[in-house]
């Protein structure tokens, strides 16, 4: 006997069903097993199954997450299994599979997935702030933009090193992801042009349902030829999920420690006492 749910349904919804059967497994197929993607995913197995069988259609919450963990949206996986074939067939393959790794590393990726939930309301663009590791005395100003990408959550950083009134600016771009461990959010990045810069910030989290301000620290190598290993701390001050980016690139650059253009707030944040000498530390704190 059919279920209820199955019973009432439009021909349009019992399509829309069948639809998302077909294309998850045919998506599926490009993984390991059934049981690693749901895994990955953070969704029960046997709640998957009924995805696979047409007995259920997914929530608004887990369809997203499914859509993020195989690069697609709502719409793409709703395709026509023939025109879903040829889509996926044509994105590049996930660059991890068929890499073995360590065993606590892939707990971590694995980790990171599942908070793709709790990570959410972080995304949008952000301004970040810290003490230049490449001119000393500088604070340096980079536009931050935090996004859901094939099941993770993962950011672009763009730094533009150019003091004001002065030339055109040196331009570095990084690629990274985060996650939270410990009541912390991780940020790992990698510089994409040359790959020669690895760079990893820990922040506080923000309990609020509206974010505004993540604080904590940053350590990475200079952008000379020296690499020299630095830290600072760093403040992200959230400017929206839509925002003008062409407008928002032009606000990124060094600033004079004591320019009124950055906020007296940041910048007191970002200079005060924060060294432990005896300790030989340099600590974050959270506004």
């Amino acid at each position: 006997m059919a279920h209820r749910s199955q019973q009432l349904a439009t021909p349009s919804e019992s399509q829309m069903i069948s639809c998302l059967a077909a294309n998850l497994k045919l998506a599926c197929g490009y993984h390991r097993s059934v049981s690693d993607v749901c895994r990955k995913i953070g969704i029960n197995r046997s709640q998957f199954m009924k995805y696979l069988a047409a007995e259920s259609f997914p929530s608004r919450r887990n369809l997203r997450r499914i859509c993020d963990f195989f690069g697609c949206d709502e719409v793409e996986m709703m395709m026509a299994p023939e025109q879903f074939g040829h889509l996926i067939r044509l994105r590049p393959k996930r660059q991890l599979d068929g890499i073995e790794l360590p065993p606590l590393m892939l707990d971590l990726l694995s980790s990171a997935q599942r908070q793709t939930t709790t990570l959410s309301k972080l995304v949008g663009y952000y301004y970040q702030y810290y003490m230049s590791f490449s001119v000393s005395g500088s604070i340096l100003q980079a536009l931050v933009f935090v996004h859901a990408a094939r099941g993770f959550v993962a950011y672009k950083r763009v730094e533009r090193l150019k003091m004001a009134g002065l030339g055109r600016p040196s331009v570095y771009k990084y690629s990274g992801l985060m996650g939270e461990v410990g009541d912390r959010i991780h940020m790992l990045d990698l510089e994409t042009v040359n790959r020669n810069e690895i760079t990893q910030s820990i922040l506080f989290p923000t309990y609020r349902n509206r974010v505004t301000t993540l604080t904590g620290l940053t350590m990475g190598v200079s952008g000379n030829d020296a690499h020299q290993p630095s830290a600072s701390r760093i403040v992200m001050q959230y400017l929206g999920r839509t925002i003008d980016v062409r407008a928002a690139l032009k606000g990124c650059r060094l600033h004079d420690v004591d320019s009124e253009e950055v906020p007296a707030w940041i910048r007191s944040h970002l200079t005060a006492a924060h060294v432990d000498l005896s300790q030989g530390l340099i600590r974050a704190s959270a506004l």
